[in-house]
């Protein structure tokens, strides 16, 4: 659209959808109110006599500089206070807080270890009805039962993994999304000779280095070569479930209200990007696509480097003590690798911590605190249902001991 033209205004604001996001109007609201504040605070510094004898030692001139740099600046620390006075609570606590997430990388191999047994029904566990059960009992890891507490040679084998393993890789994502007791991601993964290691990695993300490691000292490596009895039952179930629907499906078909659109329903990103070049190169004036050239040239689309070197940049400012940085060519490797040398070495003297800290609450038999606020997502309850849901298709009874 030119200049000059504006679109039609919808007859009913109420009623109508805004085919834009209202995050302007919002910010807008709130400059609004916070002006009307700032005007009110600045008449009450300029005219209330309270303050009269903290300026009088000033010529008036410098009570209305005051006044207006004191607003401006008040109006920050109203804004940003709340938020910077958490910040700065993380920044005292992150390196105990990561050190208490990774320390359950122990468990999480012990209740894989686990699960491979259960598999090959060697052992009974308590709770276990199906394999998506240890999916549950891995998102509470930090009070399942069903393995033993962690031990202080457990922990020295650990520290031992964290010594070597690099940070970018093994350790910077604090602990966070990684598939512990996904059994056919970590058995394809780690087996050598399997061809479905990378499709795994794609879907899963990579296994732990830490399962490896841990193999190779104890020798679990050998549980991965048990048969996956359960599972294979579990299989059998689960086919059965999933044929009966799809024949359902087939006998009742939903005829579709109308014959598929088969335009895309959703673009990715960057190809929304390119579509919003070509829409305003049709339809916008040669001024505002000048604007748009020269925005796009100064702001081209962020790698995942550039957003870890800011991320990076945050860290190290931060961080109130000095932070050795290596000479190398490259200026933003070089200050990625201290940072992770840096958070490495932290990590290493917070575990101890950590652990005195775990073993503290076990002795006081204290509920250890959960590492993260979200709910943990299971898929036990469809799972489950489905696999009774095939026994009872097959005339079985409906439980799980098969």
């Amino acid at each position: 659209m030119a200049d000059d033209e504006s679109p039609e205004q919808p007859a009913d604001d109420e009623a109508a959808k805004k085919p834009y996001h209202d995050y302007h109007q919002q910010e807008a609201n709130k400059h609004q109110q916070q002006a009307l504040v700032d005007a009110q605070v600045a008449e009450d510094l300029m005219h209330n006599p309270r303050y009269d004898a903290f300026f009088a030692p000033y010529q008036p001139q410098v009570r209305e500089q005051f006044v207006r740099e004191y607003v401006s600046r008040r109006h920050l620390w109203t804004q940003f206070g709340n938020f910077c006075e958490r910040h700065l609570a993380r920044q005292l606590t992150q390196f105990e807080e990561q050190a208490y997430v990774r320390l359950w990388d122990i468990q999480h191999k012990k209740l894989f270890d686990l699960q491979c047994e259960w598999r090959a029904e060697l052992v009974a566990v308590p709770g276990v009805s199906t394999s998506a059960d240890f999916d549950t009992l891995g998102g509470r890891i930090e009070n399942c039962t069903v393995i033993p507490p962690i031990t202080a040679a457990e922990l020295e084998m650990y520290l031992e993994w964290v010594q070597e393993a690099d940070y970018e890789d093994d350790l910077r994502d604090s602990g966070g999304v990684r598939g512990w007791q996904q059994y056919d991601d970590v058995k394809a993964q780690l087996d050598p000779e399997s061809d479905e290691a990378g499709q795994h990695s794609f879907l899963f993300g990579e296994v732990s280095e830490w399962y490896e490691f841990h193999n190779q000292r104890t020798g679990n490596g050998r549980l991965l070569r048990l048969p996956d009895l359960r599972g294979q039952k579990e299989e059998h179930y689960l086919n059965t479930w999933r044929a009966h629907n799809r024949a359902e499906r087939e006998a009742n078909p939903t005829p579709p209200a109308s014959p598929p659109d088969p335009r895309p329903a959703y673009i990715r990103y960057d190809e929304a990007r390119k579509l919003q070049g070509v829409f305003a190169q049709q339809f916008e004036s040669a001024a505002l696509n000048r604007q748009r050239t020269s925005y796009e040239t100064a702001n081209p689309p962020s790698t995942w480097e550039d957003e870890e070197l800011e991320r990076v940049l945050s860290f190290l400012k931060d961080i109130d003590e000095p932070v050795s940085i290596a000479a190398g060519d490259d200026w933003r490797l070089a200050l990625r690798q201290a940072s992770y040398a840096f958070r490495k070495q932290k990590l290493l003297d917070s575990l101890p911590q950590a652990y005195e800290a775990y073993c503290q609450r076990q002795e006081w038999g204290i509920a250890q605190p959960a590492c993260s606020e979200r709910e943990p997502h299971s898929t036990a309850v469809w799972y489950n249902k489905a696999i009774l849901d095939a026994r009872k298709l097959l005339g079985e009874p409906e439980d799980f001991n098969f």
